[in-house]
């Protein structure tokens, strides 16, 4: 009954003569040695030569200087035994280690055998087994020191579990899943796994990694139904030292964090923010402080007609400004949390009690480029299909060939052949769909006035030329910053310029308004990405509040605009005669025209629902 034995080893040449004597002078002869040096500087491949040439059950592999996960997974794709053991290249073994090991599975019929681990707080002069997962994560004492090397397991439970991270919490993880997956396991007291003692002091890094791995065990104990005590559920977050000495420690259970003074004297306790979390709850989360917080209405509201309650994380001011003002359901919560409680809430707690996490900004938690960086953000092992990213620059992407189609965008691309999950979000809640105004055409643009942008000159140049006409009866409002000065004096009286407005104000300009005015520019680099990779949050009102607009003809077809829905206009030279029809234009006319937009706004809604479905339910990553 053979034993693969894995070695991953990395500039150990100091420990590595006693660490291969242990093994290859075992009581238990049938092993085979696995080796896996990751590209030592030191002399470790040389003393590995010297003893293959004197035992050849020694297999060396080489491979480019990696993880020590990654020189395990290679050890476990070449293991032949019916059972093997990772042992770390600077610890050591007894001599009769395999052979109490392997006597002791055979006869307990188990899949796990454990000898006693220098470090490990289990001391027992008696050999038992364990059956509940319960007993098997207090036999291998994970709580406290998580050891997988002093462990021989059966190769067909391992085979279908490699480790995934390289992270130091990696050993939690993995040793978790194959506790809960074996059937039986047994502990051997009179034999030991001999391990290299560490410095005192941990770097913040593997502090950090231990928290997780804490963080990630109780987590899984609880899902598991394990319960546990105050003093198990208590993590150590982090120490601060002065002189290797202890300064301030602090410690988490649940949602308390504590903090102690030379790490034994509380001083000072908060309570962590967490988001509201139901039995079927869906997170959108915008990361933005700034802007796209307008999309988040509307990607709430899909999520609500699927039947998830909606968790919603946003900067809190969002909601002060009338975010939500028009949208109320009882599956909705809104969440009060700063964007670096919200980091902390994704990086330091598991999400398994969650249905899902649309982040509506991707690129602010990623370069836009790279996206298996905003994984980062989120705890370790999270459930990549779990998470929804939505992109609205694809072009950076798709140059560098980074792009995914399953990542979500608020239209359909036009750029280097890219495909995405088109979901649109055009929803603010329950709006008044008005009638034209009968004296005054009320005009609306969102963004700023200014005398240095093309838009602008064609916009108020535009009016000039009708005022010049004999119109009086049209007005300019302007949500956005601007100034009169730089706009002729007749016109000053028709531009009613708002300035940044809160989405409750802005809601209501336009809802009282009749056109929304755009001005994009197909030879302007600023106004392309809106015809091709990316969009303006004009449409989405446009969409919402059913405001036709005046568009220029080359930006209407991909944004589902045409003459019967909009007002269109080949040429700048032609802007004028498109504001006249608008004002000219009679109510009967508007209403056919707002119809027409509403056909295409229910159509793009059922359409961004049936992709929201898909995208939930369908496995994308592995």
């Amino acid at each position: 009954m053979k034993i693969s034995v894995v070695v991953p080893i990395y500039n150990t040449g100091v420990f590595l003569t006693k660490c291969i004597e242990s093994i290859i002078n075992q009581t238990f002869k049938d092993l085979e040695i696995i080796c896996i040096d990751n590209n030592s500087t030191d002399n470790s491949l040389e003393i590995l030569n010297e003893f293959q040439k004197k035992d050849n059950r020694i297999k060396i592999f080489t491979q480019e200087n990696q993880s020590i996960f990654s020189a395990r997974n290679k050890g476990i794709y070449e293991a032949k035994g019916e059972y093997i053991s990772f042992i770390n290249s600077t610890d050591w073994i007894d001599l009769n280690f395999y052979e109490k090991l392997i006597t002791a599975i055979q006869n307990e019929h188990s899949d796990i055998a454990i000898a006693n681990n220098t470090k490990s707080k289990i001391k027992s002069k008696k050999q038992y087994s364990a059956i509940s997962l319960e007993e098997k994560i207090k036999t291998c004492d994970i709580l406290n020191h998580c050891q997988i090397e002093n462990k021989i397991y059966k190769t067909s439970i391992i085979k279908n579990f490699l480790f995934k991270n390289e992270k130091y919490y990696e050993d939690t993880m993995w040793l978790s899943l194959i506790l809960k997956n074996s059937n039986k396991i047994v502990f051997v007291p009179d034999v030991n796994y001999y391990q290299k003692t560490n410095t005192p002091l941990i770097s913040a890094k593997k502090q950090q990694d231990v928290y997780f791995a804490k963080k990630f065990l109780i987590h899984f104990l609880e899902k598991n139904n394990i319960k546990l005590s105050k003093k198990e559920k208590t993590i150590t977050k982090s120490i601060k030292y002065f002189l290797n000495f202890p300064i301030l420690k602090t410690k988490e259970y649940e949602n308390i964090e504590k903090y102690y003074l030379f790490g034994f004297l509380p001083f000072f306790k908060k309570t962590l923010k967490m988001p509201t979390i139901k039995d079927n709850t869906f997170i959108v989360w915008e990361p933005c402080s700034k802007s796209h917080s307008e999309v988040v209405p509307g990607y709430c509201k899909y999520l609500l007609d699927l039947g998830y309650h909606v968790s919603v994380l946003v900067t809190p001011k969002r909601y002060k400004e009338g975010l939500f003002s028009r949208f109320k359901n009882k599956n909705l919560t809104l969440n009060k949390l700063s964007q670096k409680e919200i980091k902390t809430f994704f990086k330091n707690t598991p999400i398994d009690n969650v249905k899902g996490v649309m982040v509506t900004t991707v690129g602010k938690i990623c370069d836009s480029i790279h996206y298996e960086q905003a994984y980062d953000t989120f705890f370790p092992n999270t459930d990549k299909n779990k998470l929804l990213f939505v992109e609205h620059e694809a072009k950076h992407a798709l140059d560098e060939n980074t792009w995914n189609e399953n990542i979500i965008t608020l239209r359909k691309l036009d750029y280097k052949n890219g495909k995405s999950t088109v979901i649109n979000p055009h929803y603010f809640g329950d709006v008044k769909i008005t009638d034209k105004n009968a004296d005054i055409t009320n005009f609306i643009t969102i963004g700023a006035i200014r005398p240095n942008k093309k838009n602008s000159k064609i916009i108020i140049d535009s009016f000039y030329k009708i005022y010049k006409k004999g119109y009086r009866n049209f007005k300019i409002t302007v949500v956005g910053k601007g100034s009169l000065k730089h706009i002729p004096k007749e016109l000053h009286e028709f531009f009613d310029i708002k300035g940044r407005l809160p989405f409750d104000k802005m809601y209501d300009e336009i809802e009282k308004s009749d056109f929304m005015l755009t001005a994009y520019n197909e030879d302007d680099p600023m106004h392309i990405r809106y015809n091709t990779s990316g969009t303006s949050g004009n449409f989405q009102l446009m969409y919402g509040f059913l405001k036709p607009s005046i568009i220029t003809e080359g930006f209407a077809p991909i944004n589902g605009l045409n003459e019967e829905n909009a007002i269109l206009y080949k040429k700048e030279e032609d802007y004028p005669k498109a504001i006249e029809q608008a004002i000219n234009m009679n109510n009967e006319a508007y209403k056919k025209m707002q119809a027409k937009l509403k056909e295409y706004q229910e159509e793009l809604y059922k359409i961004s629902l049936e992709n929201l479905k898909k995208i939930i339910n369908k496995p994308v990553i592995k």
